[in-house]
């Protein structure tokens, strides 16, 4: 009987060993747990800056009365037989007759939010930027010695144009596709930015013009802020949790700007209009900090 008890509670031991290795082992080859992934998203507010370049598409009409034979209109030196640039410092009209700088380097910072829903971000931007787009251009008449030449009957009679635009700031709205970490958008809405125009007339280039207007000159000159829109397009990577870099190009329109010198007495008689369109197009890259980051998916 004893000896029964014995083998009995030894193949109890032994089965229970069995058992306790196999559930060991079945615990050893447990899969991993599956990590949780990250969902991103684009929701939230951002700030971030801007640098690029400016391309002016400015548009300069001139009306007058006559027209003579042998105009000469130019947006780049001086009329032939004057030295560049004319009378500098000799008035304050600005009848520099250098060449225009119609492209300059564009550069600030921009804040903004978005919200996303599925595949699709909506959003708005402010953004302020520095830059300094000049043009000179003149039309020297050609020679008419007969009575109703634009300023006179003296020939080479010379009209200077300059304009500038100055800051630039916008505001847009922006609709986006997205597909991660990455979004396609378009944006629009609308933009102010700081202009300044002249149109100065002189009997001939070269003519000093210490005061205006006077029997040898006239001018006539604005410097204002002008409201306007733009539109563009864009394309954006979130590289990092909070970070994205990104490429913009913007077309920007600010009006049209009338000046005008109303007619005289002596060689200026007649009026004179120059109507300026100030226009212009933008590239830049862009990076942004996100106040935010990737969703942590949960089941």
């Amino acid at each position: 009987m004893k000896h029964r008890l014995g083998w009995a509670l030894a193949a109890s031991l032994f089965t229970a060993g069995i058992v306790g290795t196999a559930s060991a082992a079945d615990m050893a080859v447990k899969a991993p747990p599956i990590p949780i992934p990250e969902v991103w998203t684009w929701t939230g507010f951002y700030v971030g800056g801007n640098l690029g370049g400016a391309w002016s598409d400015n548009q300069l009409t001139y009306d007058m009365p006559f027209t003579t034979p042998g105009n000469t209109f130019t947006s780049c030196g001086a009329p032939a037989g004057v030295a560049a640039p004319v009378l500098v410092g000799a008035n304050p009209f600005d009848l520099s007759t250098d060449c225009s700088r119609p492209s300059s380097f564009i550069g600030g910072a921009q804040i903004g939010y978005n919200w996303q829903t599925g595949s699709w971000v909506f959003g708005v931007e402010g953004d302020g930027a520095w830059q300094q787009l000049i043009q000179h251009s003149f039309v020297r008449f050609g020679a008419n010695p007969a009575a109703g030449a634009p300023m006179g009957s003296v020939a080479a009679d010379t009209a200077y144009f300059r304009s500038e635009q100055g800051p630039l700031g916008t505001f847009r709205g922006r609709i986006g596709y997205t597909g991660g970490n990455w979004l396609l958008y378009a944006t629009g809405g609308l933009a102010v930015g700081d202009v300044k125009h002249s149109m100065t007339e002189v009997l001939a280039p070269g003519v000093a013009c210490p005061v205006a207007p006077s029997g040898t000159c006239r001018t006539v000159s604005d410097d204002t802020t002008r409201v306007g829109w733009t539109v563009g397009a864009g394309v954006e990577w979130l590289f990092a949790r909070n970070w994205s870099v990104g490429a913009e190009y913007l077309y920007v329109d600010l009006g049209r700007t009338t000046l005008t010198l109303p007619a005289g007495t002596g060689f200026f008689f007649n009026a004179s209009t120059a109507r300026f369109d100030d226009r212009e197009q933008v590239a830049r890259v862009k990076i942004n900090y996100h106040f935010g980051g990737p969703v942590v998916a949960r089941y």
